[in-house]
């Protein structure tokens, strides 16, 4: 008892019982298993996630299992469950599922309960703090949704997800069983934060834009929750003879490049399943593949091992009478291109595009720079503290100084939407010139008219995202940053028929993950760079086939002081 009391794995690899109805023969293939009813005896990966999770419930952390279909996953939170349920005291722990149903229902195997029941069937009478009726089903101790141990005082209930997990209690930790199928689970997610320490989800991702994916790039990011990996290449049957190989053109992962695990097993499930998506959610733990993305997976992932790189980091400084890059580790600016003096290329006409932030941590301020010329992005700013007041200031002094070019000022556009609102009147106190303006629909030419900034809706939106797959797809833009390329790999369709990146949060929320900025800022310049050659020969009119002619609110490149 004692010795089950100290280890855990002990303890499941001794008496602990799985059911299972198949398992892989040599040859890849899935079979009826002629035993269903085994001992749990645990893999490697097993092993190791059992022992963070125990880690994570003594320490007090949040932790996230990403994994593959079918790799016992739920079994070893609820081994964990029944464990401590035997052995701590007064334990309280929480299973949660997306409906009751799931959490307990008599005689359902798929259900997490069901999974506790059958743990305690199988082990000795000894091990048991009462008699087996007592925690049988409709036993004194368990009661539908709870098994209470009279013994020490743990107790396991279970829930439905609601906005309100575990509210008004306190657990030892909750579990969230495939978490991204659940409604409600963001704010059932928070919620829990005010229940325990010790949050545990688990789930195979069904797409980017569901909590699930959001929790896995927040602690891709910032190491919380901690991500634990249960991929099929670690099962014991499945993962024999794994190669490492690629996927050149994309059709059996659905991105060409693509290096995966590759296996006689798996090769039997791409024959079997034919889709690519159902591919890379189910088996390859892919969160973007698995949903619907807006760009191209197959082009944008070409474009980053064609064109991709890492940058150089600098800051802007003063030197003399001007402004100059000066290498920093932590530097704001991410450059692409060749600078001589602490200077780019001044005889090139370069566009900057803004996307502005509150400046609170939770999302960037990216500033975009794109050679008009050639097309490529040679650097981008990016903080995700700066105030739209700072970042402005910044835009400027950089604009007319480092990125002058042969223009005298770079062409600079903004995204009006949220916190650039305000950026106009921060814009013209630095008697910024060359700038972007929309024009009022109908109005005449004249500088009451004119609305400076880009103001999105879904529709031009929809268009100018339209406009930067299209300039990637033909190699006429060339983008180089390796984190705004994979950025694109977010961008999905919402429910609602608008397009966004599947990870965005409300910065309100202070959660710090991916809001797509770059890919905004790129597809701004994109657009700049479409329209400027039209219009800064003073014309009033649209050309035809134009951009500015689509949107119908168009106008680009005049002085404000005309």
């Amino acid at each position: 008892m004692e010795m089950c009391k100290a280890s855990p794995l002990l303890w499941v690899n001794l008496f602990a019982w799985t059911y299972n109805v198949k398992v892989v023969d040599k040859q890849g293939r899935e079979i009826p298993a002629e035993a269903q009813h085994v001992p749990f005896i645990t893999w490697p990966v097993q092993d190791a996630a059992i022992t963070e999770m125990i880690d994570g419930i003594d320490r007090g952390y949040d932790l996230l299992i990403d994994k593959s279909r079918d790799m016992g996953a739920s079994w070893i939170c609820i081994t964990v469950a029944t464990w401590m349920w035997l052995f701590r005291d007064n334990t309280q722990a929480l299973l949660v599922s997306r409906v009751e149903d799931l959490v307990d229902r008599k005689g359902d195997p798929d259900t997490l309960f069901w999974k506790i029941d059958y743990l305690l069937s199988n082990v000795p009478d000894w091990m048991l703090p009462c008699p087996r009726k007592c925690i049988s089903s409709k036993g004194e101790y368990r009661t539908h949704l709870q098994l209470v141990n009279p013994a020490n005082g743990s107790t396991v209930s279970g829930q439905a997800t609601t906005g309100h997990v575990g509210r008004g209690g306190r657990r030892t930790f909750v579990v969230f069983d495939e978490m991204a199928a659940m409604q409600n689970a963001d704010d059932a997610w928070r919620s829990a934060a005010d229940t325990t320490s010790c949050r545990i989800a688990n789930s195979t991702p069904i797409g980017p834009g569901t909590a699930f994916s959001r929790l896995r790039q927040q602690g891709a990011v910032h190491k919380s929750p901690k991500i634990i990996t249960l991929g099929y290449w670690d099962h014991p049957q499945k993962g024999q003879g794994r190669e490492w190989r690629q996927d050149e053109d994309g059709d059996t992962t659905g991105i060409a490049g693509r290096w995966f695990w590759w296996s006689p097993w798996f090769s039997e499930q791409v024959a079997r399943r034919g889709d690519t998506a159902d591919i890379g959610q189910n088996i390859l733990i892919d969160h973007t593949t698995s949903g619907d993305l807006f760009f191209n997976a197959t082009i944008v992932t070409k474009h980053l091992q064609a064109h991709g790189k890492p940058a150089r980091r600098f800051e802007v400084v003063e030197r003399g009478e001007g402004f100059v890059f000066e290498e920093a580790d932590n530097g704001r600016w991410f450059l692409w291109c060749d600078l001589e003096g602490g200077l780019p290329d001044n005889m090139t006409n370069y566009l900057m595009f803004a996307d502005i932030s509150h400046g609170k941590g939770s999302s960037n301020s990216v500033l975009a720079v794109m050679d008009r010329e050639s097309g490529e992005v040679v650097a981008e700013f990016c903080d995700p503290y700066i105030s739209p007041h700072d970042y402005a200031e910044e835009a400027c002094r950089a604009g007319r100084s480092v990125w002058a070019g042969s223009s005298g000022e770079a062409f600079l556009g903004w995204e009006v939407n949220g916190p650039g609102e305000s950026w106009y009147e921060d814009i013209r106190r630095q008697e910024y010139r060359r700038v972007y303006y929309q024009r009022a629909t109908g109005q005449k030419t004249d500088r009451k008219s004119r609305r400076y900034g880009w103001r999105s809706d879904r529709r031009n939106k929809r268009i100018i995202l339209s406009s930067l797959l299209r300039a990637i797809t033909r190699d006429e833009v060339i983008i180089r940053s390796e984190d705004g390329i994979k950025e694109m790999l977010e961008y999905v369709y919402y429910e609602d028929g608008s397009i966004g990146p599947g990870l965005m949060r409300d910065e309100r929320t202070g959660a710090r993950e991916s809001h797509g900025d770059r890919v905004i800022a790129y597809a701004g310049c994109v657009f700049l760079r479409n329209e400027a050659p039209r219009f800064e020969e003073d014309s009033p009119k649209y050309a035809p086939n134009t951009m500015g002619e689509i949107l119908n609110h168009a106008e680009v490149w005049e002085s404000m002081d005309d």
